[in-house]
Parts: C-alpha cells; sequence; structure tokens
C-alpha cells in the first residue's frame, strides 16, 4: 500500500457520515475497521512520530549551533572585565548584607559559568559585606565558608552582621528533645566561635551589627582596637550588670574612632550609663532603647542628662525614657548640645509633661531641627506649651508627636505653633491599641488639626507657613476637613506637597468609598502627593 496522509484517509473513510454520531456499527462494520482502517492509521501515526523525533534532533542541532556562535559574538562575552566587575557590585544587596545562599550574589554570579566564577572570586569588593547566620557555625564547613568569604576581601574594609535567627524560634518538637540549658549553652558556643573568627577582622571592621548576643560575649570582642569601625549595633539578650555597662561604651571597640554611630537595645539600659562623669567624645550618632518594653530599668531623665552632657558631640541621639526615674525638678544648670540635630524620645509611661518642662528649662539644642516624641501620655488640665522649647530651638523643622492621651491631643496641637520653621509634621491622632474602649477617636481633635494648619494668625499669615509634608493616623472618618485643607493649599499656592493618612477602620465597618481616591485626583493634578492607606483594627481578644 501506497504511502497516505491521514487527510486522504479521513476523506476516503467509508463510514464518514457516521463519525462524530451516536451510531452503532454492525460486527461486519467492526470488523472492516479493525482490519483495514486502524492498522493503516496506527502505520502512518507511526511514520509521523518517527520523523518528528528525527526533526527534533535537527532542530536542538540547529539551535546549539546557533547558540554556540552568537555566545562568540555576545556583548557580555565583549565587556572588559572591569565593566564586568561594576555590573556584579551592583547586583549585590541594597538593605542590607550579602548573605551566603547560592541563590543571591555573590554567590549566584559564580554558577554561571567558569569565567563569572574565576572573576567574581577575583573582586575583592564583593566580599566586603557578609550576614552570618551563628547555626552555620554548627559545622566545619560553615566556618570555612566564613572564613573563605572573608578572606576574599582582604585587605579591604569589611562590615559584619550576625544574628541567631533559630535563638526564640525552635520548633515545638526540638524543645519538646533538647533542654532550654542544652540550646542556649550550644547556640552561646557558637556565637563565641563567631566572635574569634571576627576579632582577626577588627582592624578591618566598618559596621558591625550583632543581635542576641551575650554581654560577656561581645566584650570578648571589645576588647580589641577598630580603627576604621564607625557604625556599631548591638542588641543583647541577657541583663547588663553595672559594671558591665560600664565596660561596653568605653571599650576598645567604641573609644577607637572619632566619629560613632552606635544603637544598643538591652533589657537594662540604664546600666550602660555611668554613675560617674565621663566624656564620649567619639559618640555622633546614638540609639539606646529597652528591647523587652515597659521597664524600671530604663533610662530616666537624669540618666538621659548624664549621657548627653557626656557626649557633648552628639549629632542624633534616640532614646527611651522610664517615668519611674524622672524628676520634678530642673537637673542642673541647662545643657548646651551645639551639634544634636536630631532627638527622639520614646516615653514609657504617664508624666509627659515633667519631660516637656525638662526640655523647656534644661537642654538648649539651637541647631536641632528633628524632634520626635513617641508615646505620650501629657496630664489632663496641665498647661502645656513649647514656647521656650522654641526659643531654644529655633530650626526645628521636622516634629513628630503620637500622643496616647486623648483629651491632651487638641490642647498641644494648638501649642505647636511656636514651631514657625515646620517643613514636616507627623501626628498620630488614634492608635487602636491604646484607644480607650469607650472612645476611639473626638473628631474635634482632628479637625482643630487640620483648621490649626490653615488659619491665619493676627497678621494674616500661615502658622506653618513652610509646612511641606504632613503625615496623620487616624481612625476612618469623614474627609470634609483634609479636602478642605488640601483645597487651601492649592487655591493658595503654599509650599505644601505632601499628605499621608493612615486610616484605621473597624473590621465591620461598611465598605470604603471607592470614589474617594477619584476625588483626589484634581489635588494630585496640581502637583500635591496624596496617599491613603487603610487598616483594620485588631481584634480583641476575649477574656
Amino acid at each position: 500500500m501506497g504511502s497516505i496522509v491521514f487527510e486522504d484517509i479521513y476523506l476516503e473513510s467509508p463510514f464518514q457520515r457516521y463519525l462524530s454520531t451516536n451510531y452503532i456499527p454492525t460486527d461486519a462494520e467492526i470488523k472492516q475497521i479493525r482490519g483495514n482502517i486502524l492498522p493503516d492509521c496506527e502505520v502512518e501515526l507511526a511514520r509521523l512520530n518517527s520523523l518528528i523525533q528525527d526533526l527534533t534532533a535537527q532542530r536542538d542541532r540547529v539551535q546549539d549551533y546557533l547558540a554556540s556562535h552568537k555566545a562568540l559574538i555576545s556583548q557580555a562575552r565583549r565587556l572588559p572585565q572591569d565593566i564586568l566587575g561594576e555590573i556584579f557590585l551592583a547586583c549585590l544587596p541594597t538593605s542590607g548584607n550579602a548573605v551566603m545562599n547560592a541563590r543571591e550574589a555573590p554567590l549566584l554570579l559564580g554558577h554561571i559559568c567558569r569565567a563569572w566564577r574565576s572573576l567574581s572570586f577575583s573582586q575583592r569588593r564583593l566580599w566586603t559585606s557578609l550576614h552570618i547566620a551563628v547555626e552555620i557555625f554548627k559545622s566545619s564547613e560553615g566556618k570555612s565558608g566564613v572564613v573563605e568569604w572573608l578572606v576574599r576581601s582582604d585587605p579591604l574594609p569589611v562590615t559584619i552582621s550576625v544574628d541567631s535567627h533559630k535563638s526564640t524560634h525552635y520548633s515545638a518538637a526540638i524543645d519538646t528533645l533538647i533542654p532550654l540549658s542544652s540550646r542556649l549553652s550550644t547556640q552561646s558556643t557558637q556565637y563565641s566561635a563567631v566572635i574569634a573568627t571576627l576579632i582577626p577582622l577588627a582592624s578591618r571592621l566598618t559596621a558591625l551589627r550583632l543581635s542576641n548576643i551575650r554581654s560577656n560575649e561581645f566584650l570578648a570582642l571589645a576588647s580589641v582596637n577598630a580603627p576604621l569601625l564607625t557604625d556599631v549595633h548591638i542588641d543583647f539578650r541577657d541583663k547588663i550588670s553595672r559594671e558591665e555597662g560600664a565596660r561596653i561604651l568605653a571599650s576598645n571597640i567604641f573609644l577607637g574612632t572619632n566619629t560613632q554611630r552606635i544603637a544598643i537595645t538591652s533589657a537594662t539600659p540604664r546600666s550602660l550609663i555611668p554613675s560617674t562623669g565621663f566624656v564620649w567624645d567619639h559618640i555622633t550618632d546614638l540609639c539606646i532603647e529597652c528591647n523587652v518594653g515597659y521597664s524600671v530599668r530604663n533610662l530616666g531623665l537624669d540618666s538621659m542628662h548624664s549621657l548627653m552632657q557626656g557626649c557633648a558631640r552628639l549629632e542624633f541621639l534616640r532614646i527611651q525614657v522610664h517615668p519611674a526615674f524622672n524628676v520634678a525638678q530642673s537637673v542642673g544648670a541647662p545643657l548646651l548640645l551645639s551639634s544634636l540635630r536630631g532627638l527622639t524620645i520614646i516615653k514609657r509611661g504617664p508624666n509627659f509633661n515633667t519631660l516637656l518642662e525638662y526640655l523647656n528649662n534644661d537642654l538648649r539644642m539651637p541647631q536641632l531641627t528633628k524632634l520626635h516624641l513617641i508615646d505620650l501620655y501629657p496630664c489632663v488640665g496641665e498647661a502645656i506649651t513649647f514656647d521656650r522649647l522654641a526659643d531654644h530651638s529655633p530650626h526645628i523643622s521636622d516634629f513628630c508627636f503620637n500622643v496616647l492621651s486623648f483629651e491632651s491631643r487638641a490642647l498641644i496641637i494648638r501649642n505647636l505653633q511656636p514651631f514657625t520653621s515646620m517643613e514636616q509634621l507627623s501626628v498620630v491622632v488614634w492608635d487602636p491599641e491604646s484607644a480607650p474602649e469607650e472612645d476611639s477617636c473626638d473628631e474635634e481633635d482632628v479637625i482643630g488639626l487640620f483648621k490649626t494648619l490653615t488659619t491665619s494668625n493676627a497678621d494674616g499669615k500661615l502658622p506653618f507657613p513652610l509646612l511641606r509634608e504632613l503625615s496623620v493616623e487616624m481612625e476612618d472618618m469623614a474627609e470634609g476637613e483634609w479636602m478642605s485643607f488640601l483645597q487651601y493649599h492649592v487655591n493658595h499656592s503654599t509650599p505644601f506637597r505632601s499628605l499621608h493618612l493612615r486610616l484605621w477602620r473597624e473590621s465591620d465597618a461598611d465598605p470604603v468609598d471607592e470614589n474617594r481616591k477619584g476625588r483626589l485626583a484634581p489635588f494630585v493634578a496640581a502637583g500635591l502627593d496624596v496617599s491613603i492607606d487603610y487598616y483594620i483594627c485588631p481584634e480583641e481578644e476575649d477574656d
């Protein structure tokens, strides 16, 4: 039988009229189909499959041939080594240090081809940052991998971060099998091994972040000299004794340079401040916070004053203050902080008025431009004034306050007017986690905020003529006031350019008005940056 194609069989089939119907063939017809038609089709199908395999193989050979020759003339092959090296550098993570992961740069670059592997290993700058998970030191291969990584960067400066991700995240199964004391002992041994690996690198360290470390482990590293170190972040997992605290900030690793950015979190930050006079002129950027929340071991105003007095070159300070150590009277002669440009105070507990009196009476910060006051509890009925603070710090342009006492919020808003240099203002009007059960937000407070910002004073000028950015966190409410606020700035061509609203909604609230964002279009077209983010209030747990 000559070669035929499927179309011919289909067209010549004597059963053409029955195809795709419910017709039931007779026994003779079934015999004819099985004996003549099906064998011919199966033979033709086998022939076509064989032909497809041959063509596929030919196609693959042509594709390989084509790809190989294209590779010869590819732009990547022609790139000079120095340019390709710069491209490799651009592949490194920007939000943190590089990690030991074969799916991320720089290790990924060495998996492309032999030439790229050789080039990546020869580029010392690719290996100058590393995030080390303590658990990798469980094996000798992990430790040797870290050492090899750091050797590739020699002799360039390096930035290192260390963390123990599993320290508080052991699975329930492991918890039942391994006693807590054994897990902590093993982890401490691994952390000590990491520190021992870092000690020979001390002369090359420029930035160091150690998370979840014990004070004795840190002090083993603190005794070395690190002349290039400018950025340190230490998160202590244990309580620090007064003796250990005195050694930490006065250690060689901190005193080795003239410029320092230091951030320390601890369960006992008060222990870090010496009880006697001290001078830490090397510190310009300092953050001291408590990592266990509301703690009586946090700093009081007396400790805060001593700290700032000893760090005369401070430019930025972020600190938590606990009410148990506040003092009602002045802590001494007014302190001049001539270099301080940014101050963030997180106030744990009530007595905001005491803190305000301290800022008004005891500090002189002539260069201060950023003042953030977080978690405030003003006393109801007491006078709140920023007049003296504004006189002593006339250049404050970035002001943020989070007021957790609803009765005093409007009073503070009205008393912001002395800060005539205000350019950025951030206000938390309502926090669902601290809102009283019987009330969520006094709408008059919010109206007072927007009206205050657009109400001219006696000489016809706005209270904050330089205001460019406003961020407000509040309960979702009628849009009239902040729409009018935006319209005012459009109509009067003020410097204002950005409004960000963070709106809290109850889980059973009506759906968001989809037309609301559409009504913002005219303001966006006028050059304003307006954003609205909606959040659902956290559900209260049942008793």
